[in-house]
């Protein structure tokens, strides 16, 4: 072992003259230990939190939105599809209308929401956003059984079957069966222009989408395109065409390739085509700037608990003046003196460091497993008795056997980690009542591994550099001044 190592090494070591250094050491490696074990989890979190929206987006959302830029309708759209088609990276495309209605049940005789309907080919839009695989009924929007069985028990015109976002019709309160009133427009009385009449269809409702989106679940109704034309009176037009691509990521490519590649007449207007990131953009901004304050809030934390390094090494060589006079009158040169204290200051720093990161990925583990856990009494029940052995242990036994010392760090781990694994839980939001916000039922975890190293040598780093004044004092005691001192 080198020279400064052994020195080091024994200036960590707990005396009882020193206990109050070695408090504040192990203080220090709690403080560094927490600091990286937050950030880690945090970004872990905000990460999940990303990507899960990121998949669900991508999932219900086409990655390129068509249309003209004063959202009209447009004729001849086979020829458009067909143009968009032709593009490389261009999987799957489907025709959209897309417009907001008032609507309210057959029970109620006023308009209970607003709601955005989706004029769809269920095939073609299949083959863009997976519609039927989240729809909880029939997708058969002209022929279904409770389309059948409405026209026979009902005495009004039924126009169509169609799909409501699951919370919406729980909002509502309507079940498959239903019929659901939407208000296309409001009409001139013929009688008399200064009143309206309300421009009514009727649609049956044959199933629920859910997708487990609130901005879907909530807002949502899906009609076939041929029903959405005779609404608005637009046969053969659309406003929309929904585009899906082999890569997501070259959505902002291909969509100036399509602006390029399908032209209107000045009369009809100019394309637009919009891309997933543009119509998502500020959730995804607001979350990479949670991400940038999280990791420089943690990094002011390894700060703080650096100070605390520092501050122990600066007691320490308070403590250890007459051993540096010593020293440094047996020969040992000043860059030897900062050698050790600096290997002291790095010991610390790097155990906080590796404990944090080992919490921080536990905790990760721990929030992201959905296996079934004891009870948290059954947990208390267990880990106290050997908290309290190892308790019994530290205070009577450790002084004396370097075995006691290992045994007592051993049922430590197992206490902790035991009643860390009964109590952390994967998070729920939807008992929380916040997944209408989040998007999602269950808070996502994701652990950036660049992060996690990255994280690792910014912590070690700020641990190391907080050492370099207490180690620079230590080398410049002039050894007579230190003995006399003493």
């Amino acid at each position: 072992m080198r020279f400064e190592w052994f020195v080091a090494s024994r200036y960590l070591r707990s005396r009882r003259k020193q206990s109050f250094i070695s408090i504040i050491s192990f203080i220090s490696i709690g403080g560094v230990a927490l600091g990286v074990a937050t950030v880690i989890l945090v970004i872990a979190v905000l990460d999940g939190v990303e990507h899960g929206l990121r998949d669900r987006f991508l999932a219900n959302e086409a990655h390129v939105v068509f249309r003209l830029h004063d959202h009209s309708f447009f004729g001849d759209y086979e020829k458009r599809i067909g143009q968009i088609a032709s593009i490389d990276e261009v999987v799957a495309t489907s025709p959209v209308i897309l417009a907001q209605i008032a609507v309210f049940p057959e029970h109620s005789d006023t308009i209970q929401d607003v709601i955005y309907i989706k004029g769809i080919d269920p095939v073609q839009e299949d083959a863009v956003t997976g519609f039927s695989k989240l729809v909880s009924g029939s997708t058969d929007f002209q022929n279904s059984e409770y389309i059948e069985t409405a026209r026979l028990l009902r005495n009004e015109t039924i126009t169509g079957g169609i799909v409501l976002g699951e919370r919406l019709a729980a909002r509502l309160g309507i079940i498959k069966g239903d019929v659901l009133r939407l208000v296309v427009k409001l009409a001139k009385h013929p009688a008399n222009e200064n009143m309206l009449l309300p421009d009514l269809s009727n649609f049956v409702v044959i199933g629920f989408y859910e997708s487990e989106m609130a901005v879907y679940d909530n807002n949502f109704g899906f009609i076939h395109i041929q029903d959405a034309q005779k609404l608005y009176h637009k046969k053969n037009r659309v406003n929309t065409i929904f585009i899906r691509l082999n890569d997501a990521e070259l959505a902002p490519q291909i969509a100036r390739e399509i602006e390029d590649t399908v032209r209107f007449t000045v009369l009809e207007g100019m394309p637009d085509a919009r891309t997933w990131m543009e119509i998502q953009a500020p959730l995804f901004s607001a979350l990479r700037l949670e991400k940038i304050a999280t990791v420089i809030i943690e990094a002011l934390i390894i700060l703080v608990a650096s100070f605390n390094i520092a501050s122990t090494l600066i007691m320490t060589v308070m403590e250890k003046t007459k051993d540096v006079g010593t020293l440094r009158t047996l020969g040992t040169s000043r860059g030897n003196i900062m050698k050790i204290f600096m290997i002291q200051g790095s010991v610390i720093g790097i155990l906080g460091t590796m404990l944090g990161t080992t919490l921080g990925l536990a905790l990760c583990w721990l929030l992201s497993s959905n296996a079934v856990r004891p009870s948290y009494w059954y947990a208390f029940v267990l880990a106290a008795p050997i908290l309290l052995q190892v308790l019994i242990a530290t205070r009577h036994a450790m002084p004396r056997k370097g075995g006691w010392k290992f045994a007592a760090a051993v049922l430590w781990i197992i206490g902790i980690g035991f009643a860390l694994y009964c109590v952390v839980r994967p998070i729920s939001f939807a008992e929380l009542g916040l997944s209408h916000i989040y998007q999602m039922n269950q808070m996502p975890i994701k652990i950036n591994w660049f992060f996690v190293v990255f994280i690792n040598v910014l912590s070690f780093l700020i641990c190391w550099l907080a050492t370099f004044y207490p180690a620079w004092q230590a080398a410049n005691l002039k050894p007579v001044e230190a003995l006399q001192h003493e």
